[in-house]
């Protein structure tokens, strides 16, 4: 066997074994703040274990930021992602409509974490203002419950390389929206085109 593939098949037992876990505490713990904390727990442990994850099989963005593919249930829950990212990328405001937790592996990714102004009683008006912020990287991670809004912004002079867990992928989540503080609007925030399996 070679190196390559004793790499890959211990990336991919280490991931099986991180998403199991997950799982489990989903469906013992339900979702909460609490429980998710636990799930970022787990993917620090799996972030600590960058040799198993290298650049050269994992890429950083050269354009379009890029998601990369690890684990997906066949309902598409589950969806556990490596997520890269070039210095100066950012991201609207915008939520998940599921669960979430990033966990860092490398770079400075700093996540500003919104309070929705209005009712959202108007289709397509929303405003939103920064209510904290937090800078994940190795070692780090933040949680989101499906209705929390954040935006993302690499604050490193390298590129970022982060798990990015949903209890749902990215593809399948129609009604996540998007955020333009500057119109107080919002739309429908579709999928990254940047992501490969």
């Amino acid at each position: 066997m070679s190196g390559e593939e004793s790499i890959a098949e211990r990336r991919k037992a280490a991931v099986s074994e991180a998403v199991a876990e997950i799982r489990e505490i989903e469906a013992h713990r339900g979702v909460s703040r609490e429980s998710l904390t636990s799930v970022k727990e787990v993917l620090l442990e799996l972030a600590a274990k960058r040799e198993l994850f290298p650049e050269e099989d994992f890429p950083s963005a050269s354009g379009e930021p890029l998601l990369y593919l690890l684990s997906e249930e066949n309902d598409h829950r589950f969806a556990l992602y490596l997520s890269t990212g070039l210095p100066g990328r950012s991201s609207p405001p915008h939520n998940h409509t599921t669960w979430a937790v990033i966990a860092g592996i490398d770079g400075e990714e700093e996540n500003r974490v919104y309070e929705r102004l209005d009712d959202g009683s108007v289709p397509g008006k929303g405003q939103v203002k920064v209510r904290e912020k937090f800078v994940v990287k190795r070692g780090t991670g933040i949680c989101f419950m499906p209705d929390d809004i954040h935006s993302i912004h690499v604050v490193s002079d390298v590129p970022t390389r982060n798990f990015h867990m949903y209890g749902r992928s990215v593809e399948h989540l129609p009604e996540r929206i998007k955020f333009d503080i500057d119109e107080g609007s919002y739309a429908v925030y579709p999928a990254s085109p940047g992501i490969r399996k």
